[in-house]
């Protein structure tokens, strides 16, 4: 049985996630001298998704607003 192609973007987009991560964090994986340069990853990533969160949100609510004036 093949598989749906509308879960191809599903994987890439999952597997240039893990990779992206896998990049970022190899500097602190195997070596605990540097884990000062994984929390300043760490954090530099959570202030990404904040941003993305907020933006995601920020764009809901916009969609809405626009959707319930019409």
């Amino acid at each position: 049985m093949p598989m749906d192609p509308r879960f191809n973007a599903f994987y890439l987009l999952t597997g240039v996630t893990f990779m992206g991560f896998a990049s970022g964090f190899g500097v602190c994986l195997f070596n605990l001298d540097t884990v000062d340069a994984c929390v300043n990853v760490a954090n530099h990533w959570v202030d990404v998704f904040h941003a993305v969160g907020n933006h995601i949100i920020a764009w809901a609510f916009a969609v809405f607003h626009a959707a319930m004036t019409r």
